[in-house]
Formats: C-alpha cells, structure tokens, sequence
C-alpha cells in the first residue's frame, strides 16, 4: 500500500536560511553555519514569497507584523500537515484563506492538500478564488495555480460521463502482465505505456531481489476520481495504490516518473506476498516496498531529517513498536501512521547497512518454505525485539551531539 505523501516529501537537496536571512542549498547534511536553520522547499517558498533569488524580509519585521503572522501561520499549517494532522492543518488553512482573501500562500497550500485528499470541488474551490482576486500575483505563483486547477478540472470531468455514457474497460497483455484501465485515459498507446513501464519495474526488482513472479500479474489504474470512489472506504487514511493479488493505482493520463515509482511499490508488495505466503510482517513488507518507491523518486536513503523525527518520536514516547505492525497498518492514525512507515523503511535501511544481502536472502528463505521469524533470524541474527533495540540504537547513535539522544530504553 502506498501511502499519500506527495505535499511532504523531503527535498533531495538541503536548503538552510542562517540568521541573516541569507539561503543556503548544498547537497550535504552539514550546516553551513552555526545559526542556520534547515527549511523545506515549500517553506521557503513561503518565506521568499515565491521569488526564486529570494529577499531578506523587511527591517523591523517583527512576529506581532500581520504579514509575518500569516506567513507563520503557513508555515505551521504545513508542518501539521507534514506530521499527519491534515484536519488541524486544514482548518488553520481555511481560517487563512478567509482572513487573508488575496494572499495565495495559503489557498495553493489548501488546494494541494484537498486534491491529494481526493476532495477536488473544495480544491478547485480554493484556486478559483485565489485566482480570480484582483490583486497582483507573482506569475510563479498564478503558472502553479492555474496548471493546477487545469489538472483538477481534468479529473472532474474525467469522473462524470456523460449523457448516455456507460464506463468501458480497455485491457492490454504482455508475457508478465494483464493491464485493464479506463478507456477515457487513451486508446491502444496508453497500454502500451503502461506495459513499458511494468516491464521496467520488473527488470529492475528482478535485479534488486533477485525475484520475479511465476505468472502474469493482473494490474488496474484508475483516475483519482473513480480509485477514490471505489476504495476511499478500505483505508483509515488517503491511498494511491494497494496490492491485493492484483496491483490497483491511480495514474494520470499519460505515463510517468510517478506511475513507475507506484508500479515499483506494488509489484514489491507482489513479490513479498508470492515469497512469503501472506502480507506479514507488515512492517518489513511495508519498508521493503517503501524503500524501493524512493529509490524509484531519486531518494535512496532516509535524510538526516527523517531520523531526527524517529529521535524525536523515541524522546516523546511516541514510537510505534515494530510487534504492532507485524499484521498491520489498521491500528495507526494521522502522524502515527506516517511514523509507522517511516519506522518500516528505516528498519530495512538499517538491516541492509549491517547485512548488504539479508533482504535477498530472507525473501529467498521464505520462498523454500522457511517461517518468516527464522528467515529474519538467519540473515540478521535478530528476531523483531532485538532488530528494533539495535534500530533505536541506531537512531540515537545518529545524534551524538544531543545531550538527550542517549536517553530512554537501549
């Protein structure tokens, strides 16, 4: 299962503004001084107002300035969303918009984050309004809303037949896969896209893990739209994508990077259940298919902000314990199920650093019949208790500097 992401994604390159105001990118973890501050893309954004050069905000800017509030406020919003508390984020954002009718900041924000909810009338809602005050928008901004509400206007109408209209299927076959789809995303060509792309995930795991399936794999894609009609009821939280013995994803309607880092997660799921017999331990499932999704997205290990955001779940005793998520996902919520699969993708980072070819070796163990705690036993030496100690270890070991790291439970 995939899990909606795409407003919170770390950047690939790390941005930092030091207390002078000035910006920093560099593509180390390092600070490039002692009082700079590590920011997001979009909170830079925000801070620059969307000016690429950027500007230091005015002298005798104080937290009192009715325009340094409701930047703040953004900011805030987005780092409640960032934690998984959409509906606290997205209430802070609506009172912003209606405060604040002509900044654009905070309507993007909001839009953003109903589209990626499924919920494309109150998205369109936002960018309409935004887009329709007089006045002036920097033209970075107005280009991102209107292409934008362009996409959302596509996948409302691609959710509505029309008069007389009955939904149709089109399918397309190859040696490894069986591809249904919608027929409004295009005619024989979409299939054949489609197909190229599964081929090259394939490929690709087949190179990773060293296993490919025994028969052809049933695959749907779906526009946003109708994937939210028939399966929003299945999930405690928002989805792209599932495995169920068939892969089910949302694509847009002309193949790209993102449909490919989807196809990768699923298909990971697919061979983990053909190895295995089931979907457990969800937790190595989950952080397998995770791990390889960002590969596929350009982001092959955990940032040095990720781990500090497991320091900091292991400080507030927030952590999830791995033993939870062994048959699932279901028991976690919000932040705490963002938590879980960043503990899930963290687990499998830090097995593969200790043991390169563990990953391999447990899924092909698993495939000759051998229990899945054995298999885990054999390549790493840990059961499920020991690999979380020694992953905590790991997290706190991360962070030598902070006096409190050391602290809880070894």
């Amino acid at each position: 299962m995939f899990l909606v992401a795409a407003v919170l994604l770390p950047s690939e390159v790390s941005i930092w503004v030091d207390g002078e105001g000035h910006t920093w990118l560099t593509d180390r973890e390092e600070s490039p001084s002692a009082s700079a501050q590590r920011v997001t893309p979009e909170e830079l954004a925000i801070r620059w107002d969307r000016k690429v050069t950027g500007e230091p905000l005015p002298r005798g800017t104080r937290s009192s300035d009715e325009g340094d509030r409701y930047l703040s406020e953004v900011r805030t919003a987005r780092a409640d969303a960032q934690r998984g508390d959409l509906e606290l984020a997205l209430r802070s954002l609506r009172r912003l918009r209606r405060d604040h009718p002509t900044r654009p900041e905070a309507a993007l924000l909001l839009a953003r984050i109903e589209r990626h909810r499924g919920r494309y009338e109150p998205a369109l809602d936002a960018l309409e309004g935004v887009l329709s005050t007089a006045t002036p928008m920097p033209r970075a901004w107005r280009d991102a809303a209107e292409r934008e509400r362009a996409e959302i206007r596509d996948e409302i109408a691609l959710a509505k037949p029309k008069d007389g209209e009955v939904w149709e299927t089109r399918s397309e076959s190859s040696t490894h896969f069986r591809v249904s789809y919608d027929h409004q995303f295009a005619g024989r060509a979409y299939g054949e896209q489609v197909i190229e792309v599964l081929e090259q995930a394939r490929q690709a795991m087949l190179r990773v893990l060293g296993r490919e399936l025994r028969q052809p794999l049933e695959v749907r894609l779906y526009t946003r739209a109708h994937y939210l009609e028939a399966y929003r009821h299945r999930f405690g939280f928002a989805t792209v994508g599932f495995y169920d013995g068939a892969i089910h994803v949302v694509s847009a309607r002309r193949p790209r990077n993102e449909l490919y880092a989807l196809v990768v997660h699923e298909y990971v799921h697919a061979l983990f259940k053909d190895a295995v017999g089931s979907h457990q331990p969800f937790f190595l499932n989950e952080g397998i298919a995770d791990g390889e999704d960002e590969r596929a997205r350009g982001r092959p290990q955990l940032s040095r902000e990720e781990w500090r955001r497991l320091l900091d779940a292991l400080r507030a005793g927030t952590w999830v314990p791995l033993e939870s998520l062994v048959q699932g996902f279901s028991g976690v919520q919000g932040s705490q199920a963002l938590l879980a699969y960043l503990e899930s993708r963290a687990a499998i980072e830090h097995i593969q650093a200790d043991h390169p070819h563990a990953i391999v070796g447990f899924l092909d163990r698993c495939a000759n019949g051998e229990p899945w705690e054995a298999a885990l036993r054999d390549e790493t030496g840990w059961d499920t208790r020991a690999l979380e100690r020694s992953l905590q270890d790991d997290v706190r070991a991360r962070f030598p500097e902070d006096p409190l790291a050391p602290a809880g439970p070894g």
